[in-house]
């Protein structure tokens, strides 16, 4: 597939839009260390990000209880609320992709598993903000990636069709709710997960940095 005809496009955040595994990582560890864990190699931590906050806990603390996972997280949102942009940047090519891609009239979104108001002020800090018709986060509906309800959510209320959408993620995640909703997938290799998830996830066509967007999506 060379190309895929477009009027919604719904970005992913971490990993595809910004690289902001470093803050992630460290906000990891100092949760862990709060729970009297040693900290963990921020490569390891970063393999475990796309899925929330809580998931992401779970993997590094395999063996805690419910009510402990829930202790850490708030934990973790106390801290990452204070260090949200340290170290995160945007990718190269994101704000003229998406300063193309408004020229020509498309609808841009954000679906993302982290929480919406975390993810509204990391867009908001990186100007960002202004682009996007909407934004979801993880705790906005019922369920979250890989379940294709808030990319059927973003398709609604922005008036779209599932053929003419498109999912640009960095996570098979991101592909399952894609193709759960009816829309096209586009996978971001130079994100968390690399290719080979991408390419075992069934994207229709992957990318190996944001600027090849402008060539693929018509």
């Amino acid at each position: 597939m060379n190309g895929i005809t477009a009027d919604l496009i719904i970005f992913d955040l971490d990993g595809t839009l910004i690289d902001s595994s470093q803050d992630i990582a460290w906000c990891a560890n100092r949760t862990l260390e709060s729970m009297g864990y040693t900290g963990k190699d921020p490569a390891e931590i970063v393999g475990h990000i796309g899925w929330g906050v809580k998931p992401l806990l779970e993997k590094l603390m395999p063996e805690e209880s419910p009510e402990r996972i829930t202790e850490a997280r708030l934990k973790f949102l106390a801290v990452y609320g204070e260090h949200l942009v340290v170290e995160t940047t945007l990718y190269p090519g994101v704000v003229d992709v998406l300063d193309q891609f408004t020229r020509a009239g498309k609808k841009l979104a954000v679906v993302t598993n982290k929480p919406e108001g975390l993810a509204a002020g990391i867009l908001e800090v990186m100007k960002l903000d202004g682009y996007f018709r909407l934004v979801l986060g993880g705790d906005s509906l019922p369920n979250r990636k890989p379940h294709p309800e808030p990319i059927e959510k973003a398709i609604k209320e922005l008036g779209a069709s599932p053929d003419r959408t498109i999912v640009v993620g960095d996570s098979p995640v991101d592909c399952e709710a894609a193709k759960g909703a009816g829309a096209y997938a586009i996978g971001a290799a130079y994100g968390f997960r690399g290719k080979d998830e991408l390419v075992a996830a069934g994207c229709d066509i992957i990318i190996d940095d944001f600027s090849s967007l402008k060539s693929v999506i018509l």
